[in-house]
């Protein structure tokens, strides 16, 4: 069973990009579609990381924002519940630690500032939400489209390296490297001239 991306070649990864996650199974051993798509994940974010670790870092923290808003919401309801007990020293302890200052503030004036945040909190997590479905929403690409951009990038990298790279032969990790070698260079090329 492949669980690293240096055991996979570029030919099983290229179709792993595509959703054939059988090529991860060696030797005829059978897995959930679940485990199967876990070491898929993986495998690509590992993929990803290496030939563009910047756009990994932006990715991470994009998901990082996104569970610092859940929490905040949640963070919040929960303080509606206390609220609703009547635990109000809990309540300004919960809103100390979102930086809200609750020291000159009544009863009435807390709950008023728990309603504005959670508001507040619900509308910038919907907005961030369809911003983000908005740009994933043009990144639906066929297996088509993702063999031929690899066809299209080997045939570049061939031709910028002057060197043979056989798809069924190199692992998909010392291709990732050599993408992101190209892609340094090409950096330094531009800022040269």
């Amino acid at each position: 069973m492949i669980e690293r991306l240096n055991q996979i070649t570029l030919s099983d990864f290229i179709e792993l990009s595509c959703g054939n996650y059988a090529c991860l199974l060696s030797d005829c051993k059978s897995m959930s579609e679940s485990t199967l798509k876990e070491i898929a994940s993986k495998l690509l974010v590992e993929y990803r990381s290496i030939v563009n670790p910047s756009n990994m870092k932006a990715m991470v923290m994009d998901k990082e924002d996104m569970l610092k808003e859940r929490a905040k919401l949640l963070s919040l309801r929960i303080c509606q519940a206390l609220v609703s007990l009547g635990f109000y020293d809990d309540v300004r302890q919960v809103l100390g630690q979102l930086n809200v200052d609750t020291q000159n503030m009544s009863d009435e004036q807390v709950i008023s500032k728990i309603d504005y945040l959670l508001h507040s909190a619900i509308f910038e997590q919907k907005r961030n939400e369809e911003r983000r479905s908005e740009e994933h929403k043009g990144n639906k690409v066929t297996p088509e489209q993702i063999r031929s951009s690899f066809d299209a990038e080997i045939a570049f990298l061939m031709t910028f390296f002057k060197m043979s790279i056989d798809s069924r032969v190199i692992n998909a990790a010392v291709y990732a490297n050599i993408v992101h070698q190209a892609d340094v260079e090409i950096s330094i090329r531009k800022r040269s001239t």
